[in-house]
């Protein structure tokens, strides 16, 4: 095994990966680093609070009674403190239950369910300051997002499998890393198991099944478990990103790799990972966001009926997704959020998208205008999604003949008080609003805060 590199044995890529883990925990962030990071924390709590509402809430607490463990850290819908895994795996699929968490473009993945929840237990675990655990949560955006651009950039990456799936543990791990500040060697030793238990394939799309909110609460809790091992001294493959039978080139993604993992920490500044991070407008597929945002628009203006026919285009990364090129039938809520024409269709019909219209999968006048729907893709939108942006155009013809035509260049993505806004609603369906908007003003003084012990306390108001 290479120890720190030479010439002849240059540096693996989970060596430099630890040394930017380093810079994270102990130079000075820029200020932007800590508003984001604060910001994503407040759009987590509303995610976890809309989470508690699904179908699925009261399976997800069985399992956490079943795996209670160490009393350790508080999970949402528990009414006991569990253990430090479990309470991470609970908050992540949670999190991203209603499937409206943030986004990071590049590597098609929601990040913040994942490491917010590792890096939440982790701070009760370990006592740490706000300070320390806003490191934390930048250090975990910075990896995800690295490792998920490293594997997609090039166009080569297996696309069977989950984006979040797989860079998640290794987001989780890094959190862990910064916080606890430990040794170059043990945080090698970290995020190679990290990366070793990435996990997760792309079939919910299609079947609908219950695994698309799984995939998010296993990563969480695997980067716990690959910090736990490495600190209790386990060794590991320093080189499990960029070796002969590694990480990149199980995926098909190759040389290419590592190739873009070096060149992103060359040249991007510290917090690129974080600064980067969008939050989604409607609780579904990023890849539906403007699609159904663009009609919308044509609701609003015309509240068309006796429709004809409709041209939706969007990017090829759009209509490749799994699951988002689907005009049914339909069956499940994991259905109709990652359907591109469900999106369109309802509405057109609805004028808008919330979380009861996408449990309408069998609403008839819905179907009936998915049925109607032609999806496509355009090479100019490709290169426009190439500089970060997802433009998309929906045409409706109705029967007399008249085009009703919108577009828009991206995602309407919401502002930092459109995230607080909304937070405070969704947490208030299950504490009262005014304690919600006490929950959010806390979070906004976390990095004054010596132990997050106090913001937990207003988290638990029942």
């Amino acid at each position: 095994m290479a120890s720190n590199g030479d010439l002849k044995h240059p540096p693996t890529l989970t060596r430099l990966a630890a040394r930017r883990l380093h810079q994270i925990a102990t130079e000075e962030l820029q200020p932007e680093l800590y508003d984001k990071a604060i910001y994503c924390i407040i759009d987590w709590l509303g995610a976890v609070h809309s989470g508690l509402s699904l179908p699925w809430k009261d399976a997800l607490m069985k399992y956490a009674k079943l795996n209670r463990g160490t009393p350790e850290a508080f999970a949402w819908g528990v009414n006991q403190e569990i253990s430090t895994e479990t309470a991470a795996f609970v908050n992540a699929t949670l999190a991203h239950s209603a499937i409206r968490d943030d986004m990071h473009l590049a590597a098609c993945s929601h990040i913040g369910s994942i490491v917010i929840s590792s890096a939440l237990a982790l701070a009760q675990r370990h006592q740490w300051s706000g300070e320390t655990l806003l490191r934390a949560i930048v250090a975990g955006y910075e990896m995800a997002a690295l490792l998920g651009t490293a594997i997609r950039s090039r166009g080569s990456f297996n696309a069977h499998f989950r984006p979040s799936g797989l860079i998640g543990a290794f987001g989780a791990a890094a959190a862990a890393i910064a916080a606890e500040k430990v040794e170059e060697a043990v945080a090698v030793n970290t995020l190679g198991y990290a990366v070793n238990m990435s996990a997760g394939f792309n079939e919910w799309a299609w079947s609908g099944g219950m695994e698309i909110f799984v995939q998010m609460g296993v990563a969480s809790r695997a980067g716990i478990a690959a910090f736990d091992l490495a600190t209790a001294g386990f060794e590991c493959s320093d080189t499990a990103l960029e070796g002969k039978d590694g990480f990149f080139n199980a995926l098909s993604v190759g040389p290419a790799g590592a190739e873009v993992f070096k060149d992103w920490l060359n040249t991007s500044a510290i917090g690129q990972g974080i600064l980067d991070v969008r939050f989604k407008p409607v609780a579904g597929c990023n890849y539906a966001q403007t699609t159904s945002a663009v009609a919308v628009r044509i609701y609003q203006k015309h509240k068309p009926s006796d429709i004809k026919e409709i041209n939706i285009t969007a990017t090829s990364q759009a209509v490749k997704y799994p699951g988002c090129n689907n005009a049914g039938p339909l069956s499940t809520i994991q259905n109709t959020k990652m359907s591109i024409q469900f999106g369109v269709s309802a509405a057109l019909v609805f004028g808008g998208l919330g979380e009861e219209i996408f449990k309408k999968a069998d609403e008839p006048r819905v179907n009936q205008l998915m049925s109607k729907c032609r999806l496509q893709s355009s090479a100019e939108f490709d290169k426009l999604y190439a500089r970060g942006l997802q433009p998309a155009t929906v045409e409706v013809t109705l029967v007399d003949g008249t085009v009703l035509r919108e577009s828009a260049e991206d995602v309407p993505w919401l502002t930092e008080s459109d995230v607080e806004a909304r937070s405070v609603s969704e947490q208030a369906q299950d504490i009262p609003k005014d304690a919600a908007v006490e929950v959010v003003a806390l979070c906004k003084k976390l990095r004054s805060l010596e132990g997050c012990g106090e913001l937990l306390e207003t988290w638990k108001v029942k």
